[in-house]
């Protein structure tokens, strides 16, 4: 793709242009693309892949007019040994510079500062980049205070086959949602640094080095009124809440690798440190004051060697993680310390033998975790469960995993068997151990060079959950309690997938079509329990059989005569379940739609523009209480863009929100803003009025199971932002 056919005069990032390229779609928080429906797998920079999972900051930077070509590589197998043995169906891309971005460092610089109700704002950007024929550096620092999510940006992505931590967090405080508005409802104090260096030491081998630092402060007041259904008669709480978060995160990795014809080896040292600390205020039902200290640390270590011998073909991979999380919760009079570590480690090898049009592969490996847990909880009645305790779980598994991938004429099959051998030791019970087989059958049939059906079908049996073994109660918030489960017992599934995918890159025609339908069989069921002020989570030793629908279509289409794209995107979700609740057994339906549409057109080279449609229905059916709980929402927005004179353009956009609440009552809400920019060969001013209308709250309704709830949520209101953008 030639970027600059789809620039516009305002664009200034890769993720800019990329938004409005047929095929493509931009997560505007994170910088995550995706393209005809499936996220990229890999982002290379001329080649080389200096940013891995951690690119989204790269395409929220990169100014696009130093960009020459994106390529997409469609069935991308990153490792060059296994082209001939292993069947991707990934996407990735490349990023071609123009010849006078690889001359010299490019750099960008953006600062600003303005004024809102009571203080002031401030956003600065910078961004530098040297591209040498085997060296890459980028470097960038951002700070703002004006709603803007930087912090996401130096989020992973796309993970491909990381070992990550199984802990779930126990601890976890009721922040107030911010629905789907954004900036809008962020009051922040956001620092972002990144710094990204590879160095290529030959044709097939390179060191790279990533280093980013956060530091975020975060509030959110809001009030909320929920309804809890409960078949002792409903429970309605109104209160008022005060948030404040202060994160501090450290993540560094260091990646040698040697990608070769006949040879590959990957070894990669990472760790994440994150300080998190969270502070709650609740006045209103039930008065409370909260403060959590919430840190995260892990260390990560992966090692990958593959050797090809002929058409055989031999691999070796160690993977290993430790995590740490020793957190503390205060509420009122209560406090909760909880201590956990986690260590992980899986190591196996695989041989693949090719056959004409057969490939046999099978790997054989060993796994084993340790879970170390104490919690001590102060303040709660020791009649509702144990207080105080220690416990260790460890895990260990022998698994094979044999696959036959035959490829005839345009059909591809592949059958893959996961056998495993597992053994459970939980410190107060007695040793478990057990064999697992579960079988898996893809079919893919490339009918045409533009479209492609394929068939999945899978019998699957889950993985005993290391979440689940704790001896004591352990307080979540001011509400929730969770409780321990002790149970060796697994779940199993049955499930099909049926995939559709039409593409055609001339025409600027994607289309995406996936439905599925899963059949779980659980050996415990969720148990609600209302004690006193709280509601006491468990499981309890009781089948429980559930069953889910989930159809998704994405659609992109680009409109030549327009200049510009449509995209479709339906998703719908139906769940069947039940669970306890006060020693009776409740079944529950939910249903869920999503139906989201984009149209941008640029017929007219001076004005450029957009709207988006969105709307979701959450349905919670309750049977035994004879009660449904029905949301609709819509949101509409809209820009315009348009030159007033050759160098001043006036961006305009508009906000509509159609939020239910409750039965029959909705809640309205409109936004407007305005910027006008200068534009000259290497700056550019923008003056920025937002939410003209000065609105200051929004309201908008959730469903959850057996509650729903409505939030009335404090925004940002108007403010006043000049900034400037400098490219030298």
């Amino acid at each position: 793709y030639l970027l600059g056919v789809y620039a516009k005069p305002g664009d200034r990032t890769l993720a800019d242009v990329l938004a409005r390229v047929p095929g493509f779609e931009v997560n505007k928080s994170n910088g995550q693309i995706s393209y005809e429906g499936r996220s990229i797998s890999n982002f290379y920079i001329e080649g080389m892949d200096m940013l891995g999972g951690k690119y989204g900051v790269a395409s929220k930077s990169l100014p696009q007019n130093d960009v020459a070509t994106v390529e997409v590589m469609k069935h991308h197998q990153p490792i060059r040994v296994l082209d001939d043995f292993v069947y991707s169906d990934e996407n990735a891309l490349n990023v071609r510079m123009k010849k006078g971005a690889k001359a010299h460092w490019i750099a960008t610089f953006n600062g600003g500062i303005g004024c809102k109700n009571n203080g002031v704002l401030w956003d600065f950007e910078s961004f530098a980049m040297r591209l040498k024929q085997n060296w890459q550096t980028m470097i960038t620092y951002k700070t703002n205070n004006r709603g803007k999510d930087i912090i996401h940006e130096t989020n992973k992505v796309f993970t491909y086959g990381e070992l990550d931590s199984k802990l779930n967090p126990l601890i976890s405080l009721p922040l107030p949602p911010n629905g789907r508005l954004g900036r809008r409802s962020l009051f922040n104090q956001s620092h972002a640094l990144t710094l990204n260096v590879l160095q290529r030491i030959n044709e097939s081998s390179q060191i790279s080095a990533q280093i980013t630092y956060t530091n975020d402060r975060q509030e959110a007041f809001s009030e909320r009124k929920a309804e809890y259904f409960t078949n002792r008669g409903n429970r309605i709480s109104q209160n008022q809440k005060q948030y404040v978060s202060r994160t501090n995160e450290l993540f560094a990795k260091v990646k040698y690798e040697n990608n070769a014809n006949k040879q590959y080896l990957k070894n990669e040292l990472s760790t994440n440190l994150n300080w998190n600390k969270q502070q709650l205020t609740e006045r209103g039902t039930n008065p409370h004051d909260m403060e959590g200290n919430l840190p995260v640390f892990n260390l990560k270590d992966n090692l990958t060697i593959i050797r090809k011998y002929g058409n055989r073909l031999f691999s070796f991979e160690s993977k290993n993680i430790m995590d740490v999380r020793p957190q503390q919760m205060f509420m009122d009079s209560l406090k909760q310390d909880i201590n956990q570590h986690y260590y992980e480690t899986d190591n196996k090898v695989s041989g693949s033998f090719r056959f004409g049009k057969l490939v046999l592969t099978g790997k054989v490996g060993a796994n084993a975790a340790l879970h170390n847990f104490s919690s001590h909880l102060v303040g709660v009645p020791d009649s509702l469960g144990l207080l105080s305790g220690n416990s260790r779980f460890s895990t260990f598994k022998l698994y094979a995993k044999p696959n036959v991938e035959y490829k005839l004429s345009d059909f591809i099959f592949t059958i893959t068997t996961d056998i495993a051998y597992h053994r459970y030791k939980y410190s107060l019970d007695k040793v478990y151990s057990c064999l697992n087989f579960s079988p898996n059958l893809h079919i893919r049939w490339n009918a045409t060079p533009h479209w492609t059906f394929a068939i999945n079908g899978n019998i699957g049996q889950a993985e005993v959950d290391v979440n689940q073994f704790y001896p004591t109660l352990v307080l979540a918030d001011y509400e929730y309690i969770n409780k321990g489960f002790a149970d060796y017992r697994i779940s199993k599934n049955k499930s099909a997938d049926f995939i559709i995918r039409y593409a055609n890159a001339l025409q600027g025609t994607s289309l995406f079509l996936t439905a599925n339908r899963t059949f779980s069989t659980l050996p415990y069921i969720t148990s609600q329990d209302y004690v006193g002020n709280f509601i006491i989570l468990s499981l309890l030793p009781q089948e429980t059989k559930s069953n889910a629908w989930t159809i998704n279509f994405m659609g992109s289409q680009g409109i030549r005569f327009l200049k510009g794209k449509l995209n479709v995107r339906a998703m719908y979700n139906n769940l069947q379940s039940q669970m306890i609740q006060n020693k009776e057994i409740m079944p529950f339906n939910t249903n869920i739609l999503t139906l989201k549409a984009g149209l941008t057109v640029g017929v007219f080279s001076k004005m450029d523009l957009g709207y988006n449609l969105n709307y979701t229905f959450h349905q919670s059916e309750m049977p035994a209480l004879s009660t449904t709980s029905t949301l609709n929402n819509w949101e509409h927005n809209a820009y315009l863009t348009f030159s007033l004179a050759k160098n001043l353009s006036v961006t305009s956009r508009a906000e509509y929100y159609h939020n239910q609440i409750e039965k029959n009552k909705f809640k309205d809400i409109f936004f407007t803003d305005i910027a006008m920019k200068y534009a000259a060969k290497k700056f550019d001013i923008t003056m920025e009025l937002n939410n003209i209308l000065n609105k200051k709250n929004y309201g908008y309704g959730l469903n959850g199971v057996f509650v729903h709830s409505y939030s009335n949520l404090n925004i940002r209101g108007r403010e006043l932002m000049v900034t400037l953008y400098y490219k030298p």
